[in-house]
């Protein structure tokens, strides 16, 4: 399908773009420079682990060498019998146990602590990014690198350590140890090795490219997946569900075939492997016969004690072998996941600068002044052009006008979830927002948007998400305030019920009133109303709103407005009309009956009875 492919053409196009993050060996060294005492312990158990094991040939000879002769032979000082050497071969045999043990442990613990690292760093990076950033990303596909793609990196980094260094160790000791034995056969196995290396690395950037094509049909296939979950309301809704379990069958049929493939070719390349390894194994036992044939007691010594030696030495590809897809599949997760920390956001909002501002109080005016508004994604339309305007102290705003207007980019840029384009928005008179701690205007400002965020938690946490310290009798005095406290006690956990994902389990008028309860609970000297009762009955929206006015006094407030009951009582209503910003400004009862936009719109009808179009 033609819509498949430019969706996996620009998921491909990301994946390519990926590549110029850092990958997963400086990720890797980074975590070790700043914790070498785990590199340092990772590093010892490898090379002893691996010293002992490439040990084995010299024992070996020694033991067939006693049994041979029936005496003794020298280590170092001592004399040994074959009692001695089989002690010490049990000695070593437990030692190296003991450093495996340690090896393992020491990797595994490394695994997860640097999948615990990397969501830290991860959700640290999203969560102080702009909200522009998430314009133009799928959920799904954050929520894969999060949690996906951390995990894998966790996994394989309880293997990748390790068998890189046990396999460098294992290569340069056994080369040592049979080279001491015989340097001739010493030789041989070493080139033959060195050689099945070289040809192995020239695979590494075929292996690549089928790695992106895995990628691109993975990510596809779990986009796709997201999206139809995310809607599964309509699917519902239209009786689809037969369609789209057809629909998920023949999606995954390519995805089986991209897997297929992929896994048959590095097949291939193991396999390739594994008959060098015999052919080299036959290929020494040639040799020695060639070199000792006339001297059948030496060639037998030689003979098992390289056929001991050679496991070590060629477990290096075996080790390579095994670990190439796991590196490159944390190669590429690395990427993906440092695509999003190494982001940086389109303005500080000075959360780890202690030399910015702080704001213990809004007691004076705030001031739009000279603002002029473009949405960064789409830089070339203006959605509110130059205009000036003074929201006074203690005072009550309306901003009204049809889709398009401007009306809740207000909000966003009062909460700065997005700086102007140009002007200054200044609060208390003289301080610009954007030289200001935003936590510390934020925790002033009350905001209840039209879509209710609700986490997923206790009723409780949901109240009291910005202000964990309020008591639960406060907790209790709030939801009364919005009509929802006899609900929650009608439920079997009460205030302790947990709420499903986004309030699943709530109504939108209850996740509505919720919101506006932890509004009330956080008792802000700001208030921005962002259609905040319009899922609300028209009953329950009049018990509110007396509510919010009450809370409104004294404070200075702004409210999108979607009721006539949300506007008629403000002090100001503001009306914008689209691509003109502000047309109107002044109180109710003097906009209805002078002619302007204002008398246009409610004479249309669009603002009778109880709601006004926004």
């Amino acid at each position: 399908m033609a819509f498949e492919q430019l969706a996996k053409s620009e998921i491909t196009k990301k994946i390519e773009a990926e590549r110029k993050n850092r990958g997963y060996v400086r990720m890797l060294f980074r975590y070790f420079k700043k914790h070498p005492l785990f590199a340092f312990t990772i590093l010892f158990f490898a090379m002893l682990t691996s010293t002992i094991g490439v040990s084995a040939p010299l024992v070996m000879r020694q033991l067939m060498t006693c049994i041979q002769t029936g005496g003794t032979t020298t280590f170092i000082v001592w004399d040994f019998s074959l009692q001695h050497w089989i002690i010490f071969q049990v000695c070593l045999f437990v030692l190296l146990g003991f450093c495996f043990f340690a090896l393992n442990f020491s990797v595994g613990t490394l695994g997860k602590r640097i999948e615990t690292y990397l969501r830290n760093e991860t959700l640290k990076a999203l969560i102080l990014q702009d909200i522009s950033y998430y314009s133009n990303k799928k959920i799904g596909e954050i929520l894969t690198k999060i949690g996906t793609d951390t995990w894998i990196i966790g996994e394989q980094t309880q293997n990748i350590p390790t068998l890189i260094l046990l396999a460098i160790f294992n290569f340069v000791g056994s080369s040592i140890v049979l080279i001491s034995i015989d340097w001739r056969l010493g030789l041989i196995a070493m080139s033959f090795v060195t050689l099945g290396l070289s040809s192995m690395f020239l695979f590494f950037s075929r292996i690549k490219k089928w790695i992106v094509q895995l990628r691109t049909t993975i990510t596809y296939v779990n986009g796709d997946i997201t999206d139809r979950i995310a809607t599964i309301r309509l699917i519902k809704a239209s009786g689809t569900e037969v369609y789209e379990k057809q629909r998920f069958r023949d999606i995954h049929v390519e995805f089986f075939q991209t897997v297929k493939a992929f896994f048959r070719r590095l097949s291939l390349v193991i396999t390739s492997g594994f008959i060098a390894v015999m052919g080299m194994q036959l290929l020494i036992l040639s040799s020695a016969y060639g070199f000792y044939h006339d001297r059948p007691d030496k060639l037998l010594i030689i003979t098992t004690a390289f056929m001991s030696g050679l496991g070590s030495m060629t477990s290096p590809i075996y080790q390579v072998l095994r670990l190439i897809f796991g590196f490159f599949m944390c190669d590429e997760c690395t990427k993906r996941l440092y695509q999003i920390i190494d982001s940086e956001p389109r303005f500080d909002a000075h959360y780890y600068n202690d030399a910015a501002k702080i704001v213990t109080s809004l007691d004076q005016d705030i001031i739009l002044k000279d603002i002029v508004f473009k949405y960064p994604e789409d830089p070339s339309k203006t959605v509110l052009p130059a205009f000036n305007f003074t929201f006074k102290k203690g005072k009550s705003y309306a901003f009204v006008g049809e889709t398009g207007s401007g009306k809740s980019t207000i909000s966003k840029l009062l909460l700065r979830f997005y700086d102007p384009t140009e002007g200054q928005i200044l609060i208390n008179g003289d301080t610009n927002l954007k030289d200001v701690k935003l936590k510390s205007y934020l925790d002033l400002v009350g905001y209840v948007e039209q879509e209710p965020q609700i986490i997923f938690g206790t009723v409780k946490d949901n109240i009291k998400y910005t202000t964990p310290w309020k008591t639960d009798e406060e907790i209790i005095a709030a939801a009364k305030k919005v009509n929802l406290h006899d609900l929650i006690m009608s439920w079997p956990h009460q205030y302790d019920t947990i709420l499903g994902e986004r309030g699943f389990m709530l109504s939108g008028g209850q996740k509505q009133r919720l919101v506006i309860a932890r509004m009330f609970l956080k008792d802000p000297q700001v208030l921005i109303l962002d259609e905040a009762t319009s899922a609300l009955d028209n009953i329950v929206e009049k018990e509110v709103q007396a509510e919010l006015e009450k809370l409104m006094v004294g404070r200075t407030s702004v409210s999108i407005a979607h009721r006539l009951s949300t506007i008629k009582n403000c002090d100001q209503i503001i009306v914008l009309a689209p691509g003109q910003g502000v047309v109107q400004v002044g109180a109710f009862d003097e906009l209805r009956n002078q002619p302007g936009h204002f008398k246009n719109l409610y004479e249309a009808g669009l603002m009778k009875a109880d709601k006004i179009t926004i």
